[in-house]
């Protein structure tokens, strides 16, 4: 049977129709407010975007759901679990830094109005193993201990593209965000005894160009940022102490991305299979049942809000997605990017997929050129939806009165409310023009001289 996927578009020309408040009626016609009951503690999981990324959800997008929530009697609280080490800088291993980075992207309890919080510890320590039922890869994985204590979990997205999902959708947003630490080390597979860091191989070519580099270069930091000193350098040759690694994934970026560390190339086959994996084992022991997914499909980058920049997006927005299938809602959202143009100058135009149909996510997203389909295929193996679905399309709220920032209401509008104040400012003023305009409309209109030069720094 197929599955409900409730939509709106981006365009907006009133308060009702402001993307914030299309996200809340999608919510209600999704009927996800039926998850959960006056009195529950309702996570909300979303992701706070990596320092230096700018296109992750805005702060506006999350409130109206902490607010619709709460306007049903619930106890909303924002959660996400830490990353790992990706690189020298990453902003959001410890819970410390991830909510530093959070209040940097605006993201705080005073912006959110609710709690925020940090579901495996300070470090990740706080976890619990949780089985996958039936999984393509994965037998278990390890979820963040603070999501056992909800009640219920609306899982708010920002759908882009992935490096090792192909796309990052729901299924990502709690496949790897709700894992701990270690859940995320085996959802990347990074502590695998075949897959994992232990049998990475050693480019010598690329580590000795990165040590021709000015102190700390490339292996400099490398070595310096594996907690447990398993690389050393010597001879104009880079070591790696395999007994020593712990695959704790924080050579993952200093290694990886500067061609120093190679992985097995079927590592990047199994990802899209056992982010579902995970997800299945996360949404299980919080009740599959008591979970429902919002999808902001705007700002749709070529990688995720992991990744400490934003590209320009591939595809223009689309709009704001909800449904109880998050297979389902997945699926929609990449079949209507598909049918999308893409955006003048993305990597998608760079790229040759412009067209519609080009399958933009497995081309320019991923590392090894996975399907974008192979995600969707299994978590359906796992049981967690249906790819087909009905796109109905929802209508704006007819009285948009109760999106109205608190006090004012009709009976209390702004005028009433602050009139006393009025009445002590002193309204009168001198004349302030001129009696002609000195600069008649005709040349205002006329188009100035623009760029005279142009060059590169």
């Amino acid at each position: 049977m197929a599955s409900q996927v409730f939509f709106m578009n981006d365009r907006a020309n009133s308060l009702a129709e402001s993307i914030k408040f299309k996200a809340v009626k999608v919510f209600r016609d999704a009927g996800l407010g039926e998850l959960f009951s006056p009195g529950d503690w309702v996570g909300i999981k979303m992701h706070f975007g990596e320092h230096g990324n700018s296109l992750s959800l805005r702060p506006q997008y999350v409130r109206s759901i902490v607010e619709e929530i709460q306007r049903l009697g619930a106890h909303p609280v924002v959660v996400d679990c830490t990353t790992i080490c990706f690189n020298e800088y990453s902003s959001r291993a410890t819970r410390t830094d991830m909510l530093r980075t959070a209040a940097r992207h605006g993201l705080t309890e005073e912006t959110l109005g609710c709690p925020i919080w940090i579901c495996d510890g300070e470090f990740g320590e706080e976890e619990v193993r949780v089985e996958v039922p039936h999984g393509v890869y994965l037998t278990h994985s390890y979820m963040g201990r603070g999501l056992k204590y909800l009640d219920a979990m609306i899982v708010l997205t920002h759908f882009k593209g992935h490096p090792m999902g192909v796309f990052g959708g729901a299924l990502k947003n709690v496949g790897i965000g709700c894992g701990s630490k270690r859940g995320k080390l085996c959802t990347h597979l990074l502590n695998h005894p075949l897959y994992g860091i232990r049998n990475w191989g050693i480019n010598q070519q690329a580590a000795q160009a990165a040590a021709q580099g000015p102190h700390p270069n490339g292996v400099d930091r490398l070595m310096k940022n594996c907690p447990f000193d398993a690389f050393r350098w010597e001879n104009n040759t880079l070591h790696f102490d395999r007994e020593k690694c712990q695959m704790c994934g924080a050579c993952f970026g200093p290694g990886l991305f500067a061609g120093i560390l190679q992985p097995p190339p079927e590592i990047m086959l199994l990802w899209a299979a056992t982010i579902p994996d995970a997800f299945s084992a996360y949404v299980h022991a919080i009740g599959k049942d008591k979970i429902g997914y919002v999808t902001y499909a705007v700002d749709l980058t070529p990688w995720c809000d992991c990744v400490n920049w934003s590209d320009k997006p591939l595809v223009h927005n689309l709009g704001v997605f909800a449904s109880k299938d998050p297979v389902a809602i997945d699926m929609a959202c990449l079949e209507m990017s598909e049918a999308r143009a893409v955006v003048p100058g993305s990597k998608a135009e760079e790229l040759g997929f412009a067209e519609p149909g080009t399958e933009r996510f497995t081309n320019c997203a991923g590392f090894a050129g996975v399907s974008q389909w192979a995600q969707i295929n299994s978590a359906i193996y796992n049981g967690l939806g249906t790819s087909e679905y009905e796109l109905i399309i929802s209508s704006p709220v007819a009285d948009d009165t109760e999106f109205w920032m608190k006090p004012y209401t009709p009976e209390n509008p702004w005028g009433w409310v602050h009139r006393k104040e009025h009445h002590k400012i002193d309204w009168k003023v001198e004349p302030f023009t001129h009696r002609d305009l000195q600069f008649s409309m005709v040349d205002m209109s006329v188009k100035p001289k623009g760029k005279v030069a142009e060059r590169e720094l």
